[in-house]
């Protein structure tokens, strides 16, 4: 039987149909918009911040490894799911796909609850790591504590998306985070500022719109997308052998991103040594980067749908030809977001407010910091394709070894022969060390895995 979706881009059928230029369009374009509006939700609160002081900016600096704890579990259990799905989908099992997204949902569940668990009794011991400053450690305790509390919209916001891209719908993905970040260039004022609720303002703002975000996307699961992957009541049931495939490819996502928030508490306690104005500094490049590197996870959402479909297909020509693709759009995108910093970093710092001290700091820093930017993208695509395979061990590995084994040596070291400049020079080298790194790896995953599949057409 033949299923076609309404109010979306493509029909699951087209996954291994369409020419890959324009499925991978179609496919990433909605999702590369809705991480355009996710990176605005990470530098509106900075911006609007900024403006309240210097200590609440550091603060929300200091939180971003937690929404990215966050966005690790969310992301790993989506990973999962999508991987599912879109494997299910290609080995033509309906029913499968709908236990695997009814059972990922659930998971949810289990990552809501240890946010709240974090953000009643984990936020202050968290901040008492990086900075003894009663000013930071008091915005950010509010910060940090209420996004915690209301996790529930970042990580169901997250699951929506993973569930709605394995079966190829990619609209709704977009509408939801174009509402949402709407929403956040709204009321991150008027609760900062017209309500005078500063930090917790933006916290709450950050919070309520990632909620609308959330709504939109479960009633494109249960409502506008049931055509094509219909979800049922029963699918709700835990299903021990679907559970174990989320897990199994998700874990080592999840883990990826964990490692990766880690090592960010890591270096931001290095640049805590040398002043808030640092701190400030760090986090308006982590906020505006996101420009460059969110959009690529958004493309490699796009992509891995069909990754996973071709692999499930056994085609992997298709496989060949999308990742390839993949890789120079990749690429373009961090590219132009270095050009920025690189050439204009006096624009980025002004939008969060930067004193005299930091904008004399800031701009060679973040001329430093803009080089990675220029091999990133490419090495980002690279890795989020093992997933698909089912060789999502592999993402962890590469992570690993990105940030424990050359990154926090990198920066240690180079920050005892260089102070703060040693930092940023560490930071900067990582991604080109780790291209290397990559590059080995898909050679071995290329002829160990996918050169084996049946399909060469």
């Amino acid at each position: 039987m033949r299923l076609t979706i309404n109010h979306s881009e493509v029909s699951h059928e087209k996954l291994g149909t369409e020419p890959i230029n324009t499925l991978l369009l179609k496919m990433a374009l909605p999702s590369v918009v809705a991480m355009i509006m996710q990176a605005l939700y990470n530098s509106v609160d900075s911006m609007f911040v900024a403006k309240i002081s210097s200590e609440s900016l550091a603060a929300v600096t200091l939180a971003f490894p937690v929404t990215m704890i966050i966005g690790a579990m969310s992301t790993g259990i989506g990973v999962g799911i999508n991987s599912s799905i879109s494997r299910s989908l290609g080995a033509d099992d309906i029913k499968s796909a709908g236990k695997a997204a009814a059972n990922g949902i659930m998971l949810g569940f289990g990552a809501v609850a240890i946010m709240i668990a974090f953000g009643l009794l984990g936020t202050e011991l968290y901040l008492r790591i990086y900075t003894d400053d009663p000013a930071v450690i008091d915005a950010g305790v509010i910060y940090i504590r209420t996004v915690s509390l209301l996790a529930f919209g970042n990580i169901f916001t997250q699951i929506s998306f993973s569930v709605l891209q394995g079966s190829g719908n990619m609209t709704i993905p977009m509408l939801s985070q174009l509402v949402g970040g709407a929403c956040v260039m709204a009321l991150d004022p008027l609760f900062i500022f017209g309500l005078g609720m500063g930090v917790l303002g933006a916290a709450v703002a950050s919070s309520l719109s990632q909620a609308i975000s959330m709504s939109i996307g479960m009633y494109g699961i249960f409502v506008r997308n049931r055509e094509n992957l219909p979800v049922a009541r029963d699918d709700f049931k835990p299903d021990a052998a679907i559970l174990k495939d989320i897990l199994a490819v998700g874990i080592p996502s999840a883990l990826t991103q964990a490692t990766t928030s880690i090592v960010s508490g890591i270096i931001s306690k290095m640049i805590a040594g040398y002043g808030t104005a640092a701190i400030s500094i760090y986090g308006g490049f982590s906020r505006f980067s996101t420009f460059g590197v969110l959009p690529v996870f958004g493309l490699t959402r796009g992509m891995n749908p069909i990754l996973g479909y071709s692999y499930g297909a056994r085609d992997k020509k298709r496989f060949k030809a999308t990742e390839k693709l993949a890789i120079k759009v990749g690429a373009a995108f961090t590219i132009i977001t270095g050009l920025v910093f690189l050439l204009a970093p006096g624009f980025i710092l002004r939008l969060i407010s930067a004193t005299p001290e930091m904008i004399e700091v800031g701009r060679p820093a973040y001329r430093i910091l803009a080089l990675p930017l220029f091999v990133s993208g490419a090495s980002i695509v690279m890795s989020q394709a093992f997933p698909p395979a089912k060789r999502s061990y592999l993402t962890m590995i590469y992570t690993m070894l990105r940030q424990v084994g050359i990154m926090i040596p990198l920066c240690l070291i180079c920050g005892r022969k260089l102070g703060m400049k040693g930092i940023w020079i560490g930071c900067a080298a990582t991604d080109y060390l780790a291209l290397v790194v990559v590059i080995i790896m898909t050679i071995w995953f290329y002829r160990n895995v996918i050169n084996k599949l049946g399909k060469d057409r």
